[in-house]
């Protein structure tokens, strides 16, 4: 799509001594101009003479040349085909209109001057600003990829939830509510830890106030799904994932506001913060509905619960495959937007949570399943939360750029426990460690592997039982 535009400004260009002669400079817009990525745009413009010059008749050398260029803040956020044109005199005088034709590739703002560096007829005006208010900002296009990624996933997602349902162990999750070392380990961890840490490392390595603010945005949202896929890929303990995952989604409805309307506030002041209940709301009943119905499949249909537990982990581990490798060529952009300091915040705010979350799990001895279930919980939040919260609170483009750090995050913890399973994978293969739990068999054995996994006793380290 082709834009055409005009606006008014006057420069004037000094003669000798106290008389002047000047030139208009016409261009549509002024102020912020949003376009679409990767489309050709036209700024259309002229040159005027000054009325006073026209009517003094010293306009009257009209064979003389006049270049005006354009000068971006930044030369590689926009494709110039020309950032030059020149205008005759006479064309001047004729108030011809020419183009200058560029493209936007990177998202974000750009600012505009126009400057007169070509003037024949008073050489010693050469490089004279024109105008330096005008701003382009380069939005996202949607493309099919978009929809194709967003449907694939979300189907894929829901399936592998509703067989994650199917595995739970209703009883199980009764002992760890009445007795909730884990959960409310999980909750200091995901709540107390994770904002802390986020609002350190935004002040420690983050310039950009809407950058820190992001960062800190996503250390105040709930766990999700992701968390949970992790979990069964790292023979994690799904059970007390999943009652984190919910515990966290309702207590985001207290804890966000909590933390955004106190230290949030302070990273960008004269904005007010608005909390997406609805689309918290949203997360809990996308994620209880599946869940309660495998639960239903295992309590009606527990033969095909057995059947589809084989193909849990893998299913799980194809949904983080192809969410790390289609979104990282459909987003391939916003990672080249990423700076080194927001890459070094996401892994530093990463491996902070997954440390310090099993640091804590182990301070109060729950199993090696429940301290791993505990680790991936603190660390992987649910960013479609924090996405919706920057959109509601700041305006485009001021919303993208704060998500710069979310998406840091993402692109940083991904491949970091992929090679994490990479190397569990090669341990268990190579030196026959970290095998699977053996499944319990029969109702007794059940009851007997949650007694041992909930109600562990003092053991000669001196730890406090989970019971």
């Amino acid at each position: 799509m082709w834009f055409r535009a005009w606006a008014c400004v006057w420069v004037g260009i000094w003669w000798a001594g106290s008389s002047c002669e000047g030139v208009w400079l016409e261009t549509y817009r002024t102020g912020l101009w949003k376009v679409p990525e990767d489309t050709l745009h036209t700024i259309s413009i002229s040159l005027r003479f000054n009325a006073s010059d026209l009517t003094r008749g010293l306009t009257r050398n009209l064979t003389h040349d006049l270049t005006m260029t354009v000068v971006p803040d930044a030369e590689w956020k926009l494709d110039w085909v020309n950032k030059s044109v020149e205008f005759s005199g006479k064309e001047v005088l004729a108030e011809v209109n020419k183009s200058l034709v560029f493209s936007g590739y990177y998202w974000g703002r750009t600012s505009l001057a126009f400057y007169l560096t070509r003037d024949d007829l008073h050489p010693g005006n050469n490089g004279t600003l024109l105008r330096d208010d005008l701003e382009i900002t380069v939005d996202r296009k949607s493309y099919t990829v978009d929809t194709i990624f967003v449907v694939v996933g979300t189907l894929m997602v829901l399936v592998n939830t509703v067989n994650i349902g199917a595995q739970l162990d209703v009883g199980v999750i009764k002992t760890m509510l009445m007795r909730p070392v884990g959960p409310i380990c999980g909750f200091v961890s995901q709540f107390v830890v994770m904002p802390v840490a986020t609002y350190v490392m935004g002040w420690a390595l983050l310039t950009d106030p809407l950058e820190r603010l992001g960062l800190f945005t996503v250390g105040c949202c709930p766990g999700g799904t992701a968390s949970n896929f992790w979990t069964i890929v790292l023979n994690g303990n799904i059970n007390l994932s999943i009652t984190m995952t919910t515990i966290s989604t309702v207590a985001a409805m207290g804890m966000m506001p909590l933390w955004m309307f106190t230290l949030g506030q302070k990273l960008i002041e004269g904005t007010t913060i608005r909390i997406p209940y609805a689309n918290i709301g949203g997360s809990l009943v996308a994620f209880t509905i599946p869940v309660g119905i495998g639960i239903l499949i295992r309590l009606k249909l527990p033969q095909w619960a057995d059947r589809s537990a084989k193909m849990m982990k893998p299913f799980a581990l194809t949904i983080i495959l192809f969410t790390i490798g289609v979104g990282a060529f459909n987003f391939y952009k916003v990672i080249l937007l990423m700076t080194w300091q927001m890459a070094v915040a996401g892994a530093v705010v990463t491996s902070c949570a997954l440390i310090l979350g099993a640091a804590l799990a182990r301070m109060v001895c729950l199993p090696y399943d429940m301290i791993i279930a505990v680790s991936l919980e603190t660390a992987i939040q649910n960013p479609g939360v924090a996405f919706v919260l920057l959109k509601l609170t700041l305006d485009s483009p001021n919303s993208d750029f704060a998500s710069l750090p979310i998406i840091a995050i993402m692109c940083v913890t991904a491949p970091f426990l992929f090679l994490g399973f990479l190397i569990y994978t090669c341990r268990r293969s190579w030196h026959g460690c970290c095998s699977d739990p053996t499944p319990a068999k029969g109702p007794e054995a059940k009851q007997e592997n949650a007694r041992e996994e909930m109600l562990a006793d003092i053991d000669t380290n001196g730890c406090i039982s989970v019971g």
